[in-house]
């Protein structure tokens, strides 16, 4: 789907005029059965008073909505220093009050129910102007130098909650529309293999994919969830509005987006949870994996403000022989506030390790693994700047490349799977701000650079970037997020 430079710019100013565009509550599981990044309905707000576990702690606002449009209105600028409010790096911006789409549906609001969802689109730039218009292997922010309306989404929820005393019940319903789909399906639900042969839309890149429908009952201080729902493991997360760029990293790529099964929560402490289910294999729905997936997951914050969630996942998936073997993922992320350094200083970090028996055609083992490290700096409640540093290692090269089939007319739907099989590290960087622009909207532009050390095991014509002939890759993009 191509859009015309006039289509892309009235788009973008539709989402920054906003004014009957509404944002989404919290994301209603228990804060502390999330995963670091999981409440993707922050747009990394980082508000005071929320959980560590939620996002990356909060550190304290520098100047807030009134004091930025106060030095605005002084005049202040650079010369009152680079990060001064209203300053270039530090612009003004108008947090008025969140409006909500479950403002229009009073009885559901009376009844605990909440409407919500968000519209993400960008524009990425790539000086190589790779020949395919991809991004190498790079995921969902996958085409270079057009527009993408990324991922337009809708959720209904009823939360649970019993304080620790009692029972209740809840439900919650997900369905997102955009080029992100491609990436975001499980199969035997939206396709009828792994990534491949849709079932719902036969666009080249534009279709719906239903994240997540399920159940969920508390009682007491244990929450049993039952359907369809994002695995919690990881940093990253399939909503964009809750990732700090973008563009996503390489070890969400690697690690399984959805997950078909139970999980029960049990809140050990006020500090601790522990949780544990089963699932139907990595983004899969129905026998196309006959077996079960057995998931652990261990969540702690701690008095400095800190957190630490350690989640494993084990249970046999398919292999380059077409069966199924043995199959572990551990992923940690550890978040601290650095203080002692400065108080708008927060870090990140996340460890993966996971190994595949019998994974090759050989019969041999694959094992990857990664250290990805992230460093936000907030500015003030209008801006946020970050950068991460990936290195991801692929030992076998098993797991990189493409993944998606074709259209019925031949079309790419994304990178070819011949452009795969990469035994080496990819390194990463990308960096650039948050800058809320209302409480709706936020705009996130970044740079990013890529580069692949290693062998391409598929011979010439098939490195990792620039239409097969690169080791190495820049891109420059932005996107805009508008929640409602």
């Amino acid at each position: 789907m191509k859009l015309s430079k006039l289509a892309l710019a009235g788009a973008i100013a539709g989402s920054l005029s906003a004014g009957t565009a509404y944002a989404q509550s919290g994301s209603g599981q228990p804060a502390l059965a999330q995963q670091t990044a999981l409440d993707y309905n922050s747009n990394y707000a980082q508000d005071d008073g929320q959980s560590p576990s939620d996002q990356p702690p909060a550190a304290a606002p520098a100047a807030d909505g009134d004091a930025c449009r106060g030095a605005c209105s002084n005049h202040c600028n650079s010369g009152c220093g680079l990060l001064a409010p209203g300053s270039f790096l530090n612009p003004c911006c108008d947090l008025n009050e969140q409006r909500k789409l479950i403002d229009c549906f009073p009885c559901a609001k009376c009844n605990g129910v909440n409407i919500a969802g968000w519209l993400a689109q960008s524009y990425t730039w790539n000086p190589s102007n790779p020949a395919d218009r991809f991004n190498g292997p790079v995921g969902w922010t996958d085409r270079s130098n057009d527009y993408q309306l990324n991922q337009l989404y809708f959720y209904a929820e009823k939360t649970t909650n019993t304080d620790g005393c009692g029972t209740d019940f809840g439900y919650r319903a997900d369905v997102l529309f955009g080029s992100d789909y491609r990436f975001n399906t499980e199969s035997g639900l939206e396709t009828r293999g792994y990534f491949t042969s849709p079932k719902i839309s036969t666009q080249r890149f534009y279709g719906t994919s239903f994240p997540q429908f399920y159940v969920e009952a508390a009682v007491n201080d244990w929450k049993f969830k039952v359907g369809h729902y994002f695995c919690p493991v990881g940093y990253e997360f399939v909503p964009s509005s809750g990732n700090f760029f973008s563009t996503k990293a390489w070890c969400p790529q690697n690690e399984p987006y959805t997950m078909t099964g139970a999980i029960a929560t049990y809140t050990a402490s006020e500090n601790v949870a522990i949780g544990g289910g089963v699932m139907h294999g990595w983004d899969n729905f129905d026998n196309s994996n006959p077996n079960l997936s057995f998931i652990g997951t261990y969540t702690q914050k701690f008095s400095d403000g800190s957190s630490l969630n350690i989640d494993n996942i084990a249970g046999n998936e398919l292999n380059q022989n077409h069966n199924f073997s043995f199959r572990y993922l551990q992923t940690n992320v550890y978040s601290r506030p650095l203080k002692q350094i400065s108080d708008k200083l927060t870090w990140v970090g996340q460890i993966d390790f996971a190994y595949q028996a019998n994974a090759l055609v050989s019969g041999h083992q694959a094992r990857w693994y990664a250290l990805n490290q992230y460093l936000f700096y907030k500015v003030s409640d209008c801006m946020t700047y970050g950068i991460r540093y990936e290195w991801f290692r692929d030992e076998e090269g098993f797991r990189v490349g493409g993944l998606l089939d074709t259209v019925p007319d031949g079309s790419l739907r994304g990178l070819s799977t011949a452009r795969s099989g990469y035994q080496g590290s990819f390194y990463e960087i990308t960096l650039g701000p948050n800058y809320k622009y209302s409480a709706n909207t936020t705009i996130r532009p970044y740079a990013r650079f890529d580069w692949f050390s290693g062998t391409a095991l598929n011979g010439p014509g098939t490195l990792p970037f620039n239409n097969g002939f690169g080791n190495s890759q820049s891109v420059f993009g932005f996107d805009v997020i508008t929640l409602f």
